[in-house]
Order: C-alpha cells, then sequence, then structure tokens
C-alpha cells in the first residue's frame, strides 16, 4: 500500500484523472481483515491528504462552475438581445422602414459575430466546470472509500487484538488447569503409594506376630515343664512319662533310685 499511498501523496487534477478509477480500485482491493497497525497508521495520513484534496477540489469546482454560470448567463443575455433584435429588424423590415431595418441587421449582424465568439468560451468554461465537478466526486468518493477502510481495518485489528488477550488469557487458565490436574494426579498417586506401604507394613506386623506365636507355641510343645504348673499336673505327666517322683518316697527307697 505504501506505494499506492506514495502516489496519492502527488495528487493533481491531472494525474486523478488519468488514474482515479484503477487509484480508487486499489484502495477498494485494500484488505481491512489482514491490516497492520503500520498500514491503518499511513491510511489516516492518506485520508488526511486526500480530505485536504477534497476541499481543494470542491473550492475548485465551486468556482469553475461559477464562471462557467457567469459565462452561461451573459451568453444567454446576448442571445436574448439578437433574438429581440431580429424581431425589430422584421417590424421595420414589414412596416417598410428600410433605414431602421438597415441599422438593426448591422447591429443584430455584430451581436451574432459576439456570440459566435462567446458559444466557445461558454462551452470551455461548462466543460471545465464539469471536470471539476468530476474530479470532486472523485476525490471525494474516493475519500470516503478509504475512510470506511480505515474504520474497518481499525475494527478488526482491535477485534483481532482482543482476540489474542482473551486466547492469551485462555491459554494460561487451560495451563493453570492441567497444572492442577497433574498436581492432583501426583497427589493421589502419592496417597496410593502410601496405602501400599501401609498395606505392606500391616501385613509384615501381622506375619510378625504369626511368628511370634508360633514360635510361643512351639516352644510350649516342646517343653517338658512350664513355669508354676500345677503340681498335680507335673505329677501326672512325670508319671505318665515313667519319670519317678520323689514325693511321698522314703529315703532308703530314694537312695535307691540313684544308684540304679
Amino acid at each position: 500500500m505504501g506505494g499506492i499511498f506514495g502516489f496519492i501523496r502527488s495528487f493533481g487534477k491531472e494525474k486523478l484523472s488519468q488514474a482515479g478509477e484503477s487509484m480508487t480500485q486499489m484502495i477498494v482491493s485494500w484488505d481491512p481483515e489482514t491490516a497492520s497497525e503500520a498500514e491503518i497508521q499511513e491510511m489516516i495520513r492518506e485520508l488526511d491528504n486526500i480530505t485536504v484534496e477534497a476541499g481543494k477540489a470542491k473550492s475548485s469546482y465551486e468556482k469553475e462552475k461559477a464562471e462557467a454560470d457567469a459565462a452561461a448567463k451573459n451568453y444567454n443575455r446576448f442571445m436574448a438581445a439578437a433574438e429581440l433584435l431580429h424581431k425589430q429588424y422584421d417590424t421595420a423590415q414589414s412596416s417598410g422602414d428600410q433605414a431602421r431595418a438597415t441599422e438593426l441587421e448591422a447591429s443584430l449582424t455584430k451581436l451574432l459575430k459576439d456570440l459566435e465568439d462567446l458559444q466557445p468560451e461558454m462551452e470551455r468554461e461548462s466543460q471545465e466546470a464539469e471536470e471539476a465537478r468530476t474530479y470532486y466526486e472523485e476525490i471525494k468518493e474516493l475519500a470516503g472509500i478509504t475512510a470506511q477502510k480505515v474504520k474497518s481495518a481499525r475494527a478488526q485489528l482491535d477485534k483481532a487484538q482482543r482476540e489474542m488477550k482473551r486466547a492469551e488469557i485462555e491459554r494460561q487458565r487451560a495451563q493453570a488447569r492441567s497444572e492442577k490436574s497433574e498436581q492432583m494426579a501426583g497427589l493421589r498417586k502419592q496417597s496410593s503409594s502410601l496405602g501400599v506401604a501401609l498395606a505392606a507394613m500391616n501385613k509384615q506386623a501381622e506375619q510378625a506376630r504369626a511368628s511370634a506365636s508360633a514360635a510361643d507355641m512351639k516352644a510350649k510343645l516342646l517343653s517338658v515343664q512350664t513355669e508354676k504348673q500345677d503340681q498335680n499336673i507335673q505329677q501326672a505327666l512325670q508319671e505318665v512319662s515313667g519319670e519317678p517322683t520323689t514325693q511321698n518316697k522314703s529315703i532308703a527307697d530314694r537312695i535307691a533310685a540313684l544308684k540304679k
């Protein structure tokens, strides 16, 4: 776009008349949806230039139009005078006033010569006024298109910037949710691991208690005597085992047993 706007900076009536249409087409083809901040600022500067040129074009058109209107008014005044003289000439001819008719004919001939000279001048002024109007309309249209493009581009850029900000906020929120999920997953894993460890320790403790109980039972089973056992039970065990007891034996019997 810079090349286009660089050309627009050298605006002139003749140049715009030669390239106005293609320039308008180029600006119309400018895409507001992909405009950058730099392009928008450049557009704004060129819009300022275009509006200034539009103001000049308007003043030029108004001046040319005033001159064309004055030329047309003067031409029409001369034409009306020529028509009046022509009527007077016809009247003098009809009344037989040849002297008056000859005088009027000379005046009418001179006036017609003036009209013939004024006609191209009037047409030239009218053409210049039309060209000025066309130029003014073109530059005004160009200013309108450019202004609309700038507004659209600014709105699109602002929207894009808002979308970027929202996207960044959403990205941060998503990242925070992800990190939180990972953290929660980590806590659940830790809790699960702790449960496994506790179960293992409980099992080990149970095994230890079972081993201790088994050892205690084995000791009891293998033990012939137990501490503080009932005396009657002890004697009964000795008796069934063929073990001699010393209770109720005489000294002689005990000595005899020992000799054996």
